[in-house]
């Protein structure tokens, strides 16, 4: 069975928050500061998003076979001055809170 793997890095923001973890518009976890965890997923294409509230990442589509491993690093947007621009974040661009990449 391919395996999902997401890392979430460590952050000031959103510290003591859990992003919700979507796969084809469904919930199938929480990742927590600094977590690297591992789901189960079916063999195919998939749509990949991150969630904390009302904000989020960009969608990723990705492609899985029978036993691999899809791996992405889940980043805060919000880091150095960047923080600065967090409300605008919140309100304007909400799916640029989270930054997503598919890593090898």
């Amino acid at each position: 069975m391919p395996i999902l793997e997401i890392r979430r890095d460590s952050g000031y923001a959103d510290r003591l928050r859990a992003y919700e973890v979507l796969v084809d518009s469904a919930v199938v976890g929480e990742l927590r500061d600094g977590e690297v965890k591992q789901f189960p997923i079916a063999t195919g294409d998939h749509e990949l998003r991150i969630k904390i509230d009302w904000c989020g990442s960009i969608p990723v589509k990705f492609n899985v076979g029978e036993g691999e491993v899809a791996a992405f690093e889940a980043n805060s947007a919000l880091r150095g001055g960047a923080i600065m621009g967090a409300l605008w974040r919140a309100l304007v661009a909400r799916n640029t809170y989270v930054k997503l990449n598919r890593v090898s």
